[in-house]
């Protein structure tokens, strides 16, 4: 029997106020060699958010800052490679893990993105959950290639109706958090950088945060040789499509459909 393919989502822009929520698909079949790639460069970056924690600790304890402390510890999360935490400290770090992903694995990645400051688009009144749904769709119906795959969401919401009757389905959804899967969070930060090129190239000027990520969302476009602007895609040396959600197409408000990325 073949290898199933795994598709792996996770999403950037959550939040209304976000201009892009960007859905990120990644397909892989060799999980554990995927994983392996990343080993090195993965405790590099644990090590460092250990070893800057272990210190502001220690700073907060010699000035008997006993709130912050208690605030430090009520945010202990387990440690994830993630957009949010890249940093001037560890920016660096994160450009190696880019250019581990694209020259040491095989992958498949598409985004796609929904423009909230389009004019034609307008907010469901559910939230996010329908623009979930929109991408996973539009991901089904137009972009993946084999009908056995296997769906990997982060942050499944076992209320969410996936009433998908169109398009190659997969033959499994299996939910998973993200703090205990390298490939979704890989997904985030692609997602997020995809997020944070789109919002700059539309004029919106840069935030301290999106200064300190600069490093590593230019490292991401010269490995795949284009600015991420808009739509895009590029064959090598790995599959990367860039959709943006077109909805002056749409049959009805608020569900706008595009050509798909090029195979």
């Amino acid at each position: 029997m073949s290898k199933p393919l795994f598709v792996f989502m996770d999403e950037s822009g959550r939040k209304e106020s976000d201009r892009f929520f960007a859905c990120g698909f990644l397909e892989i079949t060799e999980n554990q060699q995927f994983c392996s790639a990343f080993q090195r460069v993965s405790d590099q970056i644990k090590n460092l958010s250990i070893r800057n924690r272990a210190q502001r600790v220690e700073i907060l304890k010699e000035n008997n800052n006993i709130e912050e402390l208690y605030n430090l510890a009520r945010t202990f999360n387990e440690f994830e490679l993630k957009h949010y935490y890249i940093s001037k400290e560890n920016q660096t770090l994160y450009c190696d893990l880019i250019k581990v992903l694209f020259r040491k694995t095989h992958f498949r990645f598409t985004a796609i993105i929904a423009d909230r400051k389009d004019p034609l688009y307008q907010r469901d009144p559910d939230g996010q959950f329908p623009l979930y749904l929109k991408a996973f769709k539009l991901y089904a119906l137009r972009c993946i290639r084999t009908p056995d795959y296997i769906f990997i969401p982060d942050s499944f919401e076992p209320g969410f109706e996936w009433n998908v009757k169109t398009g190659k389905l997969p033959i499994a959804i299996l939910p998973l958090d993200s703090k205990a899967c390298l490939q979704l969070q890989i997904t985030d930060v692609l997602s997020g950088l995809i997020s944070q090129a789109l919002k700059i190239n539309s004029g919106e000027p840069p935030n301290n945060k999106d200064l300190s990520r600069q490093p590593v969302l230019e490292t991401l476009e010269r490995e795949i040789g284009r600015k991420i602007a808009g739509n895009l895609t590029v064959h090598k040396p790995n599959y990367f499509s860039v959709w943006m959600i077109n909805w002056s197409k749409s049959k009805r408000s608020g569900h706008g459909q595009e050509t798909q990325p090029q195979p």
